[in-house]
């Protein structure tokens, strides 16, 4: 259809927290925070009173569906059944419309997933890139797309950007098998995101780590800024290294301080060391996110790994004024965090 209307239900507006869960324990989970700040734990199976599969990686929300995907699929882990690899439930209400498992199982870890409609679902997995049409079920490999990063894929100007390990983006397109173009960036590439205008920035991380924006048009080089404090690498992380509010560009490196740069001046500068907001703050499990909505910067942590892990936070931080303000702790509720999702960044 020409429009689409946006979702309804619960689930509609606010930010999720799609949590790994400990692999051979435990299922995925779902968090869930309203704009107005209230948490539901395990949303997926409250809607469901089944899990997500084990060891979800990524989420995407398009034409009013969400769909998860996950390393290890349907599992018999933890109290109740798991329903697969790949998942598709509404994105308003969290219930489920469809899972696929055999359908998909020439899949092998995949980690990360971009959705262009219905019929073209694109998954990163440990070989490359996969096209999946969810009607035929058919899953062909896009050739090419051997190198493609660890980390999140990105839809913008009405195709799919995926860093690689070979120093390129490549992009990608509905119903093709092969790769459109290849933007070579002569440096490694940490991250790809998409910025307010439509276009992308791309992070870098050669001596020194820049910050990228590419026309999403005709793949030319629009602005790049150097990087001056901290670092835009991912760290061990599976998810961007960078995340973007306008001309704001927030990054931590992997670790517990944030950074912003903003890019129309070149000007980066360190404006929070979280540890010293917020207790038990060991490590950051995987990166920062901002909300497009209110332009909080959002940072998971776990106090560390065994039994530890069970000790975290969710901290969001106001950056607007002169003095950082944090504006809100959750603590306790996530389990491996694999990444902060925004439903406004996904329309």
């Amino acid at each position: 259809p020409d429009y689409i209307p946006e979702p309804e239900g619960e689930f509609a507006n606010g930010t999720f927290i799609l949590n790994e869960g400990s692999v051979f324990q435990e299922n995925s989970k779902l968090t869930f925070i309203s704009p107005n700040g209230v948490v539901t734990d395990s949303a997926y199976w409250k809607a469901n009173g089944t899990e997500l599969g084990n060891a979800s990686q990524d989420l995407f929300i398009a034409n009013g569906k969400i769909y998860f995907i996950s390393q290890n699929g349907k599992s018999n882990i933890g109290t109740y059944d798991s329903d697969g690899m790949l998942i598709i439930a509404d994105a308003g209400t969290l219930k489920k419309q469809a899972a696929y498992n055999d359908e998909v199982s020439v899949l092998n870890m995949p980690t990360h997933l971009a959705v262009l409609n219905d019929n073209n679902v694109f998954i990163r997995d440990n070989k490359g890139v996969y096209l999946f049409n969810p009607s035929t079920k058919e899953i062909q490999f896009i050739e090419g797309s051997e190198d493609a990063r660890k980390n999140r894929m990105v839809v913008a100007g009405g195709k799919v950007f995926v860093p690689t390990k070979n120093k390129t983006v490549l992009v990608l397109e509905a119903g093709k098998t092969t790769v459109s173009h290849t933007i070579d960036m002569q440096v490694s590439v940490s991250s790809v995101i998409k910025s307010s205008d439509g276009n992308i920035f791309v992070a870098t991380t050669a001596s020194p780590n820049k910050v990228v924006k590419i026309n999403t048009y005709d793949y030319s080089v629009i602005k790049e800024v150097e990087i001056t404090a901290g670092s835009v690498g991912e760290g061990y992380g599976a998810t961007p290294g960078i995340a973007a509010n306008g001309d704001c560009i927030y990054y931590n490196g992997g670790g517990t301080s944030i950074y912003r740069l903003t890019f129309s001046t070149g000007v980066c500068e360190l404006l929070a060391k979280v540890g010293n907001y917020v207790e038990n703050v060991g490590m950051a499990y995987n990166n920062i996110a901002v909300n497009p909505a209110t332009g909080y910067v959002y940072m998971t942590t776990i106090k560390g790994y065994g039994n530890n892990f069970l000790i975290n936070n969710i901290s969001i931080f106001d950056f607007s004024k002169a003095e950082p303000a944090l504006k809100e702790n959750y603590e306790n509720y996530t389990h491996f965090p694999a990444g902060t999702f925004f439903t406004y960044d996904f329309r």
